[in-house]
């Protein structure tokens, strides 16, 4: 059951942004052929008002066919409700409304999930102090729940990192509570190969939610998908630089996941969704060859020459990065489907 939750939430974060697209492309008086779940021929499909819904056979994502978006399609050019000959914001508008709509969902789905459950603490707990390393040395344990260091407080909000780091390696004064029972721990933090200092614990929020205003629910629900986006980005950036493992999932190994959530509760199920949402949407809009970034790049650079891109070279480019986008989700959902890197 827990896997039919998963495809259908993973589904749905699918349908959005492909209704995002799909309804401003409408909106914006264009003619819009297909709107489809998955990749190939029709295993259930409909037709209404000039387009149709399908569900095909190949889960790698879905799309939205919008007459004219291709360059290299067969359309009848002097048509003005096709995409290139709408006005260029219209078509920036369609191309944006897919990753805004996933970020409205997912600024919606966490406004709901504060209101229903409330906000997770921001007091973090000692998942694991690391063998060997400064604070399992100390006598820092599992479970101890961070209250300070150095007489300032910590919290998620307030990392103990900042502390360390602003101590440039002098002992810290690490106060905690265990069991109840107030403990205060010297650690001397370790410096690192590239010059920062740890004291080597693994921290995670303790298991508690609190209720909250209205307001502060919808602040914090906004804010979620900007600062999570920047969390993205600057894996994605220690990723290219080698500081970080990439490991990729597909959609396989992503249901998978949402189905593993599912499992934990209402809560996690839809924590997941959101930031699967927030990825989604922040995805489509890296400039790359097929995305919708990619496709808003070269409408920005037709706006800065005041000419249109060659069809031919800029359907070139989108085809190619299509097919490599496709490799790689074949790549790692065989990977996700095998258990091998």
């Amino acid at each position: 059951m827990v896997y039919v939750l998963a495809v259908v939430g993973l589904g749905l974060l699918i349908v959005l942004h492909e209704g995002g697209h799909f309804i401003v492309a409408r909106l914006c008086g264009m003619k819009v052929e297909r709107f489809s779940i998955g990749f190939g021929p029709t295993l259930i499909g409909f037709k209404r008002g000039g387009t149709t819904f399908q569900i095909a056979p190949i889960p790698l994502g879905g799309f939205v066919q919008i007459t004219g978006l291709n360059p290299s399609e067969d359309f009848d050019r002097s048509d003005p409700m096709v995409y290139p000959n709408r006005p260029r914001w219209m078509r920036l508008l369609t191309i944006l409304a897919g990753p805004v709509a996933n970020y409205l969902t997912a600024f919606l789905l966490m406004l709901i999930v504060l209101l229903t459950f409330g906000m997770p603490s921001k007091t973090q707990k000692i998942v694991e102090p690391v063998a060997g390393k400064p604070a399992a040395t100390a006598g820092l344990k599992a479970g101890d729940v961070l209250v300070a260091a150095n007489g300032h407080a910590v919290s998620a909000d307030s990392p103990i990192s900042d502390v360390i780091r602003a101590g440039a390696g002098a002992p810290v004064a690490i106060s905690v509570l265990r069991d109840g029972k107030p403990l205060t721990f010297s650690v001397a933090p370790e410096r690192q190969a590239n010059g920062a200092y740890q004291v080597g614990i693994l921290l995670g929020s303790i298991d508690e939610r609190t209720s909250v205003p209205a307001g502060t629910a919808v602040k914090e629900a906004f804010l979620y998908p900007y600062y999570t986006s920047l969390g993205i980005l600057g894996g994605l950036y220690d990723m290219i630089r080698g500081r970080v493992h990439a490991d990729l999932s597909g959609p396989i190994g992503i249901t998978k996941q949402i189905a593993q959530a599912a499992k934990k509760g209402a809560v996690d199920f839809l924590s997941i969704i959101i930031l699967l949402s927030v990825y989604l949407g922040l995805f489509n809009l890296l400039p790359l060859p097929a995305l919708d970034g990619g496709r808003a790049l070269f409408l920005a650079i037709e706006s800065v020459t005041r000419r249109r891109v060659n069809p031919r070279i800029e359907a070139a480019v989108h085809t190619a990065g299509f097919v490599l986008l496709l490799g790689v989700l074949i790549v790692v959902s065989v990977k996700d489907i095998f258990g091998k890197g």
